[in-house]
């Protein structure tokens, strides 16, 4: 054998063999490849089965998402119907109620137009028939009229009537008198022909006092318990609520409150007045209406020589609001003490009467 065919199958064993062994290396190879890939589809099918396990889930909670959502649009519609059905109701209530305040208001301005009416045609014909002295009844017990804030000259009336005093000879000392008739405590007694002092610090007020009560003596002084010293007087917009010395206290309480301008004034005391204006004779009535300064006034007063019958004075701090169970008490203890009896309370004055005159009169 030549040495050229010894080295071609030389060649080729070692070809042979090196093809053997990559054959045996790529069949591990492929083997291995296999392996991994039969994983990783096992893992795919494994995520698969997750993946169709999470969208299961997701359809379930859309479902029940969307059955809530049906639901709670549900309720709001019946509520929304129900909200409907009540508002129809309520206007359909306001409607009633407003007709039936209209014809009330109707029903009550006919009645006050009726009795306005028979009031008139009944104080023409006892006018008529006491013109012709047919008829003599001057206190009209059963037809009188109240022009005072509480109903103040009423009671005065009937005590006066159960007195026995002419209704005439009732004269009267207005400390405050504020407006002529309007809530005036003695205006029904000027009406029936008695005649007084009506004392006013507000110069505002003194035109109306003068020509509604020309028979009256009018004095634009401020009483206190000085006579002839000057003061500031505070004149506020609200009726009633002017008065001396520091209103902050109304002006905190009441919002619509405003102080329209202050003034200097002269002041006159309760017993200069009795001795220049009454001939040193008490009145009937003394009505006292000073926004707070009634015990200086008071205490003031000689009522060991001048005694009103009847004494007026207002017994509640100022409120905008209703006012029940208070009560000056200090007011009541100092004319109990000076021998006067709280004969009417009317919630907002008391109507005092002195205890000796009383005694006298019942006897």
């Amino acid at each position: 054998m030549s040495l050229y065919t010894k080295i071609i199958r030389f060649l080729l064993r070692d070809l042979y063999a090196r093809n053997d062994s990559a054959r045996a290396e790529t069949k591990s190879v492929s083997e291995s490849l296999n392996t991994q890939l039969a994983e990783v589809n096992q893992k795919n099918q494994e995520l698969q089965k997750q993946i169709l396990h999470l969208e299961q889930q997701t359809s379930e909670l859309m479902q029940e998402l969307t059955h809530s959502q049906n639901y709670f649009q549900e309720i709001i519609e019946q509520s929304n119907e129900a909200h409907d059905l009540r508002e129809e109701r309520s206007e359909k209530r306001l409607d009633c109620l407003e007709h039936y305040r209209t014809e009330t208001e109707k029903r009550m301005q006919s009645d006050d137009e009726t009795t306005l009416g028979l009031a008139h045609r009944t104080e023409c014909i006892e006018q008529a028939l006491r013109e012709c002295h047919i008829y003599e009844n001057p206190l009209q017990l059963f037809n009188k009229k109240t022009y005072s804030q509480a109903g103040e000259d009423a009671i005065l009336l009937y005590a006066c009537a159960m007195l026995g005093i002419p209704l005439h000879e009732c004269n009267y000392l207005d400390l405050g008198a504020n407006k002529p008739i309007e809530m005036s405590n003695t205006y029904f007694f000027y009406e029936q022909g008695a005649r007084g002092v009506l004392l006013e610090a507000n110069p505002l007020l003194i035109p109306d006092l003068k020509n509604q009560r020309s028979g009256d003596v009018i004095l634009n002084q401020a009483v206190s318990d000085k006579s002839g010293e000057t003061v500031i007087f505070n004149i506020l917009n609200l009726d009633g609520l002017s008065k001396i010395g520091d209103v902050s206290d109304i002006l905190e309480r009441n919002p619509s409150a405003k102080l329209e301008k202050s003034i200097e004034i002269r002041t006159i005391c309760y017993n200069d007045i009795i001795e220049k204006y009454f001939d040193k004779k008490a009145p009937v009535i003394l009505n006292l209406d000073i926004e707070g300064l009634e015990m200086q006034i008071l205490q003031s007063m000689d009522l060991g020589h001048y005694r009103p019958l009847f004494i007026i004075i207002e017994m509640i701090p100022y409120s905008k609001k209703l006012t029940a169970g208070i009560k000056d008490a200090e007011l009541l203890n100092y004319l109990e003490s000076a021998n006067y009896i709280e004969y009417a309370f009317t919630g907002i004055n008391s109507v005092f009467i002195d205890k000796f005159q009383y005694e006298k009169f019942v006897s």
